[in-house]
């Protein structure tokens, strides 16, 4: 097996450098490093609940599929839809164990502040996750309260699902952001879960999360989000899912990357990522010089940095 690959991106200002960063890119091909994987682990996260609604004769659609495996914007055609959701299944969203969150969209969040709207949970990136485990609880006709616990038969189930699919005899997991189990896994890993799962009795149910994400990538992350970009501007079918700390996991469910920052730092990933994808022929140059031009200038619109990859 080959090394992993690694890229250092050189952030310059009137040629000086400012700032440096490393971003390693693990592939089929390469060997991995033990990392969290975030919210690059929804895709795989959601496939118990959708198992289980199948069995139920509750199937999700599309947009529910992207939506719980989300870490959305805060902007409305999110919240709107969480709303709808709760009320389609009878769930109280109030109940979910993530934080209120200013929403990641600057015009969403300003206008909740011109109007003195007050930010509620469902604007936090990973309530669509959250929800989707209390409509777990649901199903399973189990009591929601200390979902977030490993102990909790939702998490149980997932977990049992995640041992199955990445091959592993234990998990190793920390704490997320929002409260749940955040897992511990080798990136070589992580990618091989993806042709275990192609393979496996849940095949049907990761193509229905790949056809989701695809069809609606704007539930996904959102506006001038760059696992929405890479979607939107994919030369063919791309499954793209973003993570915090400078994650982002890619897949056609042929070739497969885990890009990675080290220091956590998500301009740096989403910069490589974009170019490595566009020069691999995967994604347009859409992405990347969206990010560049987003990137390099102030607020004034005037360039101030110089960017280079190596």
């Amino acid at each position: 097996m080959s090394k992993i690959k690694t890229f250092i991106i050189e952030l310059l200002r009137n040629g000086h450098i400012e700032s440096t960063h490393q971003v390693e890119m693990t592939t089929n091909k390469s060997e991995g490093q033990k990392f969290f994987p975030r919210s690059a682990i929804k895709p795989f996260q959601i496939i118990p609940l959708i198992k289980l609604a199948n069995e139920s004769n509750t199937y999700l659609t599309k947009e529910e599929i992207a939506i719980f495996g989300s870490s959305h914007s805060g902007q409305d055609i999110h919240t709107d839809l969480l709303q709808n959701i709760c009320n389609k299944y009878g769930i109280r969203w109030e109940e979910i164990y993530c934080a209120p969150q200013r929403p990641m969209h600057i015009i969403t969040a300003d206008r909740y502040l011109e109007n003195k709207k007050t930010f509620t949970k469902l604007n936090n990136n990973c309530s669509g996750k959250h929800i989707s485990m209390l409509l777990f609880s649901k199903l399973l006709k189990v009591d929601n309260k200390n979902y977030q616990e490993n102990n909790h038969i939702v998490q149980e189930q997932i977990n049992k699902f995640f041992m199955e699919i990445f091959e592993l005899p234990k998990l190793e997991f920390a704490i997320d952001g929002c409260g749940l189990p955040a897992l511990f896994i080798d990136s070589s890993i992580f990618i091989n879960g993806v042709e275990n799962i192609n393979k496996s009795e849940y095949k049907d149910y990761w193509l229905s999360v790949f056809e989701s994400y695809n069809s609606f990538p704007n539930l996904v992350g959102g506006e001038n989000r760059t696992d929405t970009n890479i979607m939107l501007n994919s030369k063919s079918p791309l499954l793209a899912k973003s993570g915090a700390e400078g994650v982002l996991f890619v897949t056609n469910n042929d070739e497969t990357f885990v890009f990675k920052c080290l220091d956590g730092n998500f301009r740096a990933v989403d910069l490589v990522a974009t170019k490595v994808l566009n020069e691999l022929g995967f994604i347009t140059e859409k992405p990347y010089e969206l990010l560049n031009n987003n990137y390099s200038k102030n607020l004034q619109n005037t360039k101030v940095y110089n960017l280079k990859i190596k």
